[in-house]
């Protein structure tokens, strides 16, 4: 053995331990596959032969089998699937599955999953090939991310201090670690969203969330990093707003989570104090997962199947097409003229129904919309403890990390101050109430003119009746019907009239190009160019709804952002967004009220779409303040009421037509009808969120719901209903928490800037609209969240925005609207004082005395 070479005796030890153990020889082995290889190809292997005379192809085919472990590989995945299957039949029967159904296909084996392979991280196509993504891939692919990102989080932690003196030896190694966690978490959720809403990837894609959060949860624990940004920001002058801002952002991160701690020894000399910042973190994030859950499976189980048309009289025809999609999508033979006809909570199909349905229809469904992660208030499910327990652990955090509430810790990263937030929502609600009185009034004197029920007041009215008088209302005095909308608005006359505006706007063409990346059947692809042919940015279009796949609702979402450090030869990478319709395929017919939606999740991607900042961790919407980001989307939104852009959006499905001019005006009229009520909630829900996430005690005798129902009694005309928990589905687990008025803000500044597009489109220049567009666009949108956004509207409106110009764009004040609820205001007051009397009149048995003071004085003796 001496004697031997190391790698002869490396492979003599396995083979002479093979042949003991009584294995075959590896040349047996070997035989046997040639022999399978060549009956594959028609010959076969002569006994009592060495070598073969097979063909050379032969001889290259069986040597390519012998190397490949391809088929190894599958065997071993389908052994594994299959005791796997076993193992898993109860749990799969619980989660109603018809696994036994399943048809065996060997399309479930899935080669690409380590890395460089994985589709979400090889980064062989332009974008994520979504409809090819897996469970595995998101497990796999995020383990691998978890592990190697926090080792590059650590290295430049160690590094950072010799290269503290340069911003981009900093910021640089940052951009790129959160940008790939970023990306890959954004292709799983969008792929759970819209493609496969299964148990098995609902689990990947929590697998998914905790490796993302982990990897940011140990970037925030790099005290290093702050300290040299903080020597960044002291030393060099000329650094560069965005720079400045991305520093500024990730020291807030720092800071809230800890490392002032860090800084002053606590981790070293009171380590229950670490330990206690990691589990109220760790509750905080399994909570937010949680909420979600419960909410999507309770609208799933509160959904309604109706057999019987007379139940669902009155509405109308498209809306029962859409119940019976979501019947056959459950499993039932179901069309739209004979049902069955399933009507969920959702918006979608529970808004038509309070406007159009019958009063016991209206009655459940709204009851049950109100009550949506309320099981009761315990046990599984239900959001009732989650939120209590949500409260708390907030509270707790902030106060480990050295703040009072939640609250304070929210407004670190907003753009108004908490006395202004309650200003503005004070404000909304005295100028608000008389008109939302007056509006009532009218609502309940049009209902018993109409077969309503008669009220004593309108504090009497039924909640689920004011939504279906008001529309019978917008019908009689506008003469606007939904039946007859929805023949003007296809869905391709929508997008006409939407690119086009954007193009007057922002000086763009939208070019639709084919994909092979699109997931779904009616999705479309767009490029957005400049005048000359350079591209801007791209997104993706899936408008249509797809029962039992897709969730239900509008939003959008960042597929990449903007960067310069991650481009290629060509120059910066461009943007991409995704955009989520609910629409109906077949008619694509929209009512108002959905193109206005259309509208309003278009602006949200506009900061994203035409992003420039070079910094790559505050480009699009990164690192701005939360109260602002809504911004565009309001401002988009008030386009789809101008009967300009109207007319461009309308043309009858058969005829061609555009909408006749009185019709027009009228949506354009409809905008601000009855919308006083509306608004108060809004500033109700705001207030309760600012309360509870700042002076709510969970051990006080007012629970969370008493506080929420004292502060909707102060912000409504109506009385509120004690038996709603609506506060169980809001989005109390996100980042909106405690900014809830960050949207009444937002809307705010955007009629402040429609006001100023207004005036250049009343100034008859042609060139007008399109210069303040692109002075829009250069300060606000392009910068994102690397300017503030206080000194990007000044920029743009050339002066300080003013928020009056919110009220004055509802018609709250200085309008006929306003004055007629004045005088209503100032009449019901005199009456009150006729009919009053004087405490002698009500009780002449009390006498008073003439030498008696005014008020009786303690004296002291």
């Amino acid at each position: 053995m001496a004697s031997l070479p190391m790698d002869v005796r490396l492979d003599t030890e396995p083979r002479r331990r093979r042949r003991s153990a009584g294995h075959p020889p590896r040349g047996a082995l070997a035989r046997a596959a040639l022999a399978v290889a060549l009956a594959g190809a028609g010959l076969a292997l002569v006994p009592g032969f060495r070598h073969s005379r097979a063909p050379v192809s032969a001889r290259r085919a069986a040597a390519d089998l012998l190397e490949s472990k391809g088929l190894e590989e599958m065997m071993t995945y389908r052994q594994m699937r299959e005791r796997r299957r076993r193992e898993a039949s109860r749990t799969w029967r619980k989660e109603s599955a018809d696994w036994s159904d399943e048809e065996d296909s060997d399309s479930d084996f899935i080669a690409n999953l380590k890395h460089g392979t994985n589709l979400l991280l090889n980064g062989a196509k332009e974008f994520p090939p979504w409809k090819d993504v897996r469970a595995e891939h998101a497990e796999r692919g995020h383990k691998w991310m978890e592990k190697f990102s926090i080792e590059e989080i650590w290295a430049q932690h160690c590094v950072v201090p010799y290269v503290a003196n340069d911003w981009r030896s900093v910021l640089d190694p940052l951009e790129r670690i959160v940008d790939k966690a970023d990306m890959a978490y954004a292709a799983v959720r969008h792929v759970k969203d819209v493609l496969d809403p299964s148990v098995k990837f609902r689990r990947a894609h929590r697998f998914a969330a905790q490796a993302r959060w982990a990897i940011e949860r140990r970037l925030r624990r790099c005290d290093r990093f702050s300290r040299a940004f903080l020597g960044l920001l002291g030393a060099d002058e000329n650094a560069t707003e965005g720079q400045r801002r991305a520093a500024a952002l990730l020291m807030i991160l720092f800071e809230q989570d800890g490392v002032n701690l860090q800084h002053n020894g606590i981790y070293r000399d009171d380590p229950d104090a670490f330990l206690e910042l990691q589990k109220v973190r760790g509750a905080v994030f399994n909570i937010s997962l949680i909420w979600d859950q419960n909410v999507d499976r309770d609208m799933e189980s509160r959904a309604y199947l109706i057999r019987s048309r007379e139940e669902l009289e009155g509405l109308p025809q498209w809306v029962l097409e859409d119940a019976a999609a979501m019947a056959r999508a459950a499993g039932y033979r179901a069309t739209g003229a004979e049902g069955p006809w399933l009507i969920s909570t959702h918006e979608a199909q529970a808004g038509p129904v309070l406007r159009h349905g019958s009063a016991a229809l209206r009655a459940v469904v709204f009851e049950n919309q109100r009550r949506i992660g309320f099981l009761g208030g315990a046990g599984k499910g239900d959001n009732t403890p989650m939120l209590e327990q949500l409260l708390q652990v907030r509270r707790r955090l902030a106060n480990v990390v050295g703040y009072t509430s939640h609250a304070e810790v929210v407004f670190t990263k907003t753009m108004a101050s908490p006395k202004q937030a309650y200003g503005l929502l004070a404000k909304l609600r005295k100028e608000a109430l008389p008109v939302a009185r007056y509006e009532l009034q009218e609502l309940k004197a049009f209902a018993e003119a109409h077969g309503g029920e008669r009220v004593a007041s309108t504090a009497d009215l039924e909640h689920f009746d004011l939504d279906f008088w008001r529309e019978r209302m917008l019908e009689e005095r506008l003469g606007l019907k939904e039946d007859y909308l929805r023949q003007f608005f296809p869905l391709d006359a929508v997008l006409e009239g939407l690119f086009g505006l954007v193009s007057r706007l922002f000086g763009v063409q939208v070019v639709e190009e084919s994909s092979e990346l699109c997931w779904a059947q009616g999705v479309r692809f767009f490029r957005v160019q400049d005048a000359v042919g350079a591209r801007v940015a791209s997104f993706f279009l899936d408008p249509f709804r797809r029962p039992g796949q897709k969730r239900r609702g509008f939003w959008s979402s960042k597929i990449q952002g903007y960067s310069e450090l991650l481009g290629d030869r060509h120059g910066p990478r461009r943007p991409a967004v995704h955009f989520v319709f609910d629409l109906p395929e077949a008619p694509a017919l929209l009512t108002h009220r959905e193109v206005v939606q259309v509208f309003r999740t278009f602006g949200s991607g506009l900061r994203e779409l035409f992003c420039r900042q070079r910094e790559g961790l505050v480009a699009g919407s990164l690192g701005l303040e939360e109260d602002v980001l809504e911004l565009p989307s309001h401002f988009l939104a008030r386009w789809a009421f101008e009967p300009e852009t109207l007319a461009a959006c309308s043309r009858h499905v058969e005829t061609k037509d555009p909408l006749p001019p009185a019709a027009l005006q009228a949506l354009a009229a409809s905008r601000t009808f009855h919308r006083a009520n509306a608004l108060l909630r809004r500033c109700a829900l705001a207030r309760i969120d600012l309360e509870i996430h700042s002076d709510y005690d969970p051990y006080s005798d007012l629970q969370v719901f008493d506080i929420g129902k004292l502060i909707e009694a102060e912000y409504s005309v109506v009385r509120p209903r004690t038996q709603d928990r609506e506060l169980c589905s809001l989005p109390f687990n996100t980042e909106k928490a405690g900014v809830f008025y960050g949207d009444l803000w937002s809307e705010a500044l955007a009629a402040d800037v429609f006001r100023t597009f207004q005036d250049a489109a009343a100034s008859g220049s042609p060139d007008a609209l399109g210069e303040v567009g692109a002075r829009f666009r250069r300060e606000v949108l392009a910068p994102g969240g690397g300017r503030a956004p206080g000194s990007a509207l000044e920029a743009f409106l050339g002066r300080p925005p003013e928020f009056a110009a919110l009220l004055r764009d509802l018609h709250l004040v200085d309008s006929e609207l306003r004055e007629k609820a004045d005088a209503e205001v100032e009449a019901e007051v005199e009456e009150n004082q006729r009919e009053a009397i004087s405490f002698e009149e009500a009780y002449p048995q009390f006498e008073q005395d003439e030498d008696e003071d005014d008020y009786a004085e303690f004296e002291e003796e």
